[in-house]
């Protein structure tokens, strides 16, 4: 009898662990990605985003912001690094909704790798997530061009190096050899 309590009340606390991780992993409103891993400065790449209707009702998407948090700036007269797409879309219970959004890497100091925030304005609200993606930029290291020069110098003096000893050993097989013949005395 207390061998089935305790197996009973195992139970019991394995089913309600599997009841906690499922609510844990639940899937959230809004989900975004870009199509490459790493973009170099001024690379044109497209944002994509996936709306889950997650309430018990349709809604209306009225519109869609995007901010890149690193790429935010005030360049030509504006604010630069967010923008807001309008749509007008009905999407029902349950249903999904995707847009694709074109950006440019910025090709100015801002270029740096960044995170994408996302809000979606419905008819209900805002549903609004923080990091929904991340975009990688390649970093160039700063002396660069430095290492570039001094690995082409090293490359064509070892050219030179390689032409002046293949010459010298070339040159010293194809020598004639000299013989001494003992000078006759008289």
């Amino acid at each position: 009898m207390i061998m089935n309590k305790k197996m009973l009340v195992l139970l019991l606390v394995a089913f309600f662990t599997l009841l906690l991780t499922s609510t844990v992993n639940a899937q959230g409103a809004i989900t975004a990605w870009v199509d490459k891993q790493k973009y170099n400065p001024g690379d044109k790449g497209t944002l994509y985003i996936a709306f889950l209707n997650v309430e018990d009702f349709g809604v209306r998407i009225d519109n869609v912001s995007i901010t890149y948090d690193s790429w935010q700036a005030y360049k030509d007269g504006n604010w630069v690094g967010n923008e807001t797409h309008t749509i007008g879309a009905d999407v029902g219970k349950g249903s999904v909704y995707r847009i694709e959004i074109s950006f440019t890497v910025p090709d100015d100091g801002r270029a740096k790798s960044t995170y994408v925030d996302v809000r979606v304005g419905t008819d209900f609200g805002y549903e609004y997530e923080s990091y929904a993606a991340y975009i990688e930029v390649s970093e160039t290291p700063a002396y660069m061009e430095q290492i570039i020069s001094l690995f082409t110098i090293q490359v064509v003096l070892l050219i030179v190096c390689t032409a002046i000893i293949a010459g010298t050993i070339f040159l010293t097989a194809r020598r004639p050899h000299v013989t001494w013949k003992a000078e006759e005395k008289q």
